[in-house]
């Protein structure tokens, strides 16, 4: 499981490097992935930065209010790596029985876990900046696991962007 968002993300700043979008479309479409990235976005959010990472394949998308364009303090964070096994929506369903902040949907045929209490992790500034839990937003599409971080966004308009992503090679892109 590449959890870079909670793991020791000094390391991906130092292994990872900033790209275009164009750039990463191109790296995809290298090793066959289908990316998605919200359409439209809540609350004068752009995107700031994407920190790609080439083997494995894991790219950090940042979007930001404020300009910000640090993944660990940003208002809305997606990381995006394959995954081996995509869990299907049951399996989802009962990680989220019994758990009042985890709710599992579906969302446009594919599987979403809601966690609205995700433990921010170590980092310090993710921490110090958001306290020690977030809105954590995993979908499962087309063999990628999609993490989007969202303090700032209520469980309906990140349910509600999840449901507006788009593959990226669809996209119009203004670079």
């Amino acid at each position: 499981n590449l959890n870079i968002q909670f793991g020791s993300t000094q390391d991906f700043y130092g292994t990872s490097r900033e790209v275009s979008l164009n750039e990463t479309i191109d790296v995809a479409k290298q090793y066959n992935l289908s990316i998605y990235l919200p359409f439209e976005l809540p609350d004068d959010f752009e995107r700031t930065a994407i920190y790609l990472k080439d083997s494995p394949f894991i790219a950090i998308v940042v979007y930001s209010a404020e300009g910000n364009m640090d993944y660990k303090t940003a208002e809305l964070v997606i990381q995006i790596a394959p995954t081996r096994s995509p869990p299907t929506y049951s399996e989802l369903e009962s990680i989220a029985i019994g758990n009042l902040f985890i709710t599992a949907v579906e969302i446009n045929s594919w599987p979403v876990l809601v966690n609205e209490r995700a433990y921010t992790g170590g980092e310090v500034e993710t921490r110090k900046k958001w306290g020690d839990y977030f809105l954590l937003v995993t979908a499962y599409i087309e063999g990628m696991e999609y993490m989007i971080t969202c303090p700032t966004l209520t469980t309906n308009e990140a349910t509600l962007m999840v449901e507006n992503l788009h593959l990226l090679t669809d996209m119009v892109l203004k670079d």
